[in-house]
């Protein structure tokens, strides 16, 4: 059916007609140029087009690789057809007596592929955990690993994986964060690798808790970051990369399975899981506890809290063990109760992480916690709020009272915040430590974030010179936060840590956080053994309801009891601790060994010489059989497997992302809100293309050059 000519296109007849020569000239014009030849309009969309399609690709915010090593996360490696040649499952299984849990991590390899394969695969440890077991098992075979300086066991392992020997290698990368390597792996062979550590169980408002992460969040490290000082050695030449999974995808590994055996010689009225369902045995002498769901994934961390009988939570206790040449000692304290203390007038400023990691629930938790917070403020009391990413933002020019005019306003500023870019935490802790004081009013800092940065060390040097009398609380938001540094934090600020896993746990995580820090702290601390003791940490933190004390100790002799003094609302306090009954066992020589090797690696972060550092952790590492930035766990099999005509492929094995996380495969874990850049150049890359292809009829007939001055068109 013929198609009407337009308005438009009757005028343009006209105009030819009319205007000969006119027409002439631009006739001449589109034969000389050809039907190329592009308006300026044309040419100024292309170019945005052009621009905005380098952008998504140079991407102006990304998260730096860190300084010496391969790409820690990256697009996941894999075979034609899309299977992976190395599967990783992991189980669990936990000894837990006292105040201290005995873990052995298992973790299975299946070459599926043909050719020999090297396994490389980074792993999380909870808190202070003190890794000194290694142990191989295949075709039959047992090989135990050994505590060796590191660039030794380097060199050993190297040798072995050059020599085809089955060997395996683990390295502490940060403080809370592995290494693992595992060599000639042999077509259709399985590997089954056991690493064990201890750590300890916390204590909070009568209830125990033990916590093991199970992934972790990608780090962010600003562009002008330096080296990580906490990250000893050199990147490995053939470095793989580290792929990174989303949580639900199609995968046929990294299947979870935890056994926990709890040893209680009292009776407990509670035993829960956070995040994952269990099953509870009754056991002569404790329970035992198994996750009941067979599909469980190693994408969140694993937290079992237990609650013993009404009365028989102790207010104190002092754990010792015998161990032959010096007796090693755990004390932990319990703070007096919350109502004993009066709340006195604070000023709070809050700081909230809005970076690219935080994108998905862990904003919609933090933007929770943060109401939650804005609720329990006193009229006597004043606020203020810090936001940042890329860059840091100060809500008020100085704290405010919580009125309801300030406090609308501050809700406006919550619910406008949303996650994207990178995770730069300096700029918005000094707006929050610089701020003008008020006077009579106790400074407290509640910082919210997944804690997902690099340059760690850096942060508490910097929470450390100007923090002056202000107290900070950390807040980890999400399924695996940074945990390490997070705890680091508050300790170092005086304060506590607390966990928002999720989103239905914001109110009752924040009441209880709230509980405490509403409440003056214990100030001054000091500590009587009633001998020469050597403990950790040595700066005794202040003491806050609801949160117990922890100390390590190694003492020429068996104490009778240990005495605590400081002050509270002022005034003298004082509290004692006797030995508990029950002996604590050799892992708190280990324990303390651990707090001690903590302290020292600290003392960098302060300016004490580098060297001297290592020297001391070496000696310690090497006494106590750990796991430190200078000693690395190394086991190889001394009888060679792999044939020498045959090449060694290495490949990372990948990690599951938090679950939760809105990240993806591929692109910076914090960088600048990627989805949208990715759909603003693709639509303008559209919308150009469209324009330039799309002509009207009579540019048409004018471009191609087939039609004469004056000339009629044919519809």
């Amino acid at each position: 059916m013929a198609k009407h000519p337009s308005i438009r296109d009757q005028l343009e007849r006209d105009a030819w007609r009319n205007h000969a020569l006119f027409a002439q000239r631009r006739a001449r014009i589109a034969a000389r140029h050809g039907s190329s030849s592009l308006r300026w309009q044309d040419r100024a969309l292309l170019i945005l087009a052009i621009v905005l399609v380098l952008l998504l690709i140079v991407r102006v915010e990304t998260a730096r690789a860190e300084p010496g090593t391969a790409p820690f996360w990256g697009i996941e490696a894999a075979e034609p057809g899309g299977s992976r040649s190395v599967a990783l499952n992991t189980d669990f299984v936990v000894q837990v007596t006292g105040l201290a849990a005995r873990v052995q991590v298992t973790q299975r390899f299946r070459n599926d592929g043909a050719a020999w394969k090297e396994a490389v695969y980074r792993f999380p440890l909870p808190q202070g955990a003190a890794v000194d077991r290694l142990r191989i098992e295949t075709g039959g075979r047992v090989i135990e690993g050994e505590i060796r300086e590191r660039e030794e066991a380097r060199r050993a392992y190297q040798q072995a994986r050059s020599a085809g020997q089955l060997a395996s290698l683990v390295e502490q990368q940060r403080p809370n964060q592995f290494e693992t390597r595992l060599a000639n792996i042999g077509p259709g062979e399985e590997v089954q690798v056991q690493i064990g550590f201890l750590a300890t169980v916390d204590y909070r408002d009568g209830s125990f808790s033990l916590q093991l992460p199970l992934t972790f969040t990608p780090r962010w490290e600003s562009a002008d970051a330096g080296a990580d000082n906490s990250r000893a050695g050199t990147a490995w030449p053939d470095e793989a990369p580290h792929p990174i999974l989303s949580p639900g995808g199609d995968i046929d590994d990294h299947y979870l399975t935890v056994e926990v055996m709890l040893h209680s010689v009292t009776e407990l009225v509670s035993i829960e899981s956070r995040f994952h369902d269990i099953d509870i045995q009754p056991e002569p002498g404790g329970y035992r506890i198994l996750l009941t769901d067979p599909d469980a994934r190693s994408d969140r961390v694993f937290e079992l809290g237990w609650t013993p009988e009404f009365g028989t939570a102790p207010a104190a206790s002092l754990t010792t063990w015998d161990g032959g040449d010096a007796v090693y000692a755990l004390l932990m304290l319990a703070p007096p109760l919350a109502e004993a203390i009066a709340p006195q007038p604070r000023e709070v400023v809050f700081v909230i992480d809005t970076s690219g990691s935080m994108e998905g629930t862990s904003i919609r938790q933090a933007k929770s916690a943060l109401r939650q917070g804005l609720d329990h403020l006193d009229p006597q009391d004043r606020f203020n709020l810090v936001r940042f990413d890329s860059d840091a933002e100060l809500l008020f020019p100085a704290a405010v009272q919580p009125s309801p005019y300030y406090l609308a306003q501050a809700t406006d500023f919550i619910n406008d915040l949303h996650a994207s870019g990178g995770t730069d935490m300096a700029p918005a802790l000094d707006l929050a430590m610089g701020l003008a004081r008020h006077a009579g009013l106790l400074r407290q800092i509640v910082f919210i974030t997944d804690g997902s940065v690099g340059n760690e060390q850096e942060l508490l040097l910097g929470i450390g010179e100007k923090l002056d009398d202000s107290r900070l609380f950390t807040v980890a938001i999400g399924s695996a936060p940074n945990a390490w540094f997070m705890r680091k934090a508050a300790e170092v600020g005086r304060g506590s840590y607390h966990h928002i896993g999720k989103q239905d746990e914001v109110e009752e995580r924040m009441t209880a956080l709230w509980a405490r820090i509403e409440n003056p702290a214990v100030q001054n601390l000091q500590v009587d053994w009633g001998m020469e003791a050597e403990y950790y940490p040595e700066i005794i933190p202040d003491l806050y309801a609801g949160d117990p004390l922890w100390l390590y100790a190694r003492l020429p002799f068996e104490p009778q009891e240990v005495t605590l003094t400081g002050e509270l609302d002022s005034r003298y306090w004082q509290a004692v601790s006797r030995v508990s009954p029950l002996a604590g066992g050799e892992g708190l020589a280990t324990l303390w060994a651990r707090s001690r090797v903590e302290a020292l690696e600290d003392s960098r972060i302060f300016g004490v010489d580098a060297a001297e550092v290592r020297r001391q952790v070496l000696d310690l590492a090497l006494e106590f059989g750990l796991l430190t930035p200078y000693t690395s766990l190394v086991a190889v099999d001394r009888t060679p497997t792999r044939p020498p005509a045959e090449d060694l492929d290495s490949e990372g094995v990948p990690s599951l992302l938090p679950a939760g996380s809105a990240l993806s495969a591929g692109f910076s874990a914090t960088a600048t809100g990627w989805p949208l850049q990715l759909t603003l150049a693709l639509l303008s890359l559209f919308v150009a293309t469209g324009m330039l292809l799309y002509l009207p009829p009579s540019r048409a007939q004018l471009a191609g050059g087939a039609r004469r001055p004056g000339a009629a068109f044919s519809p």
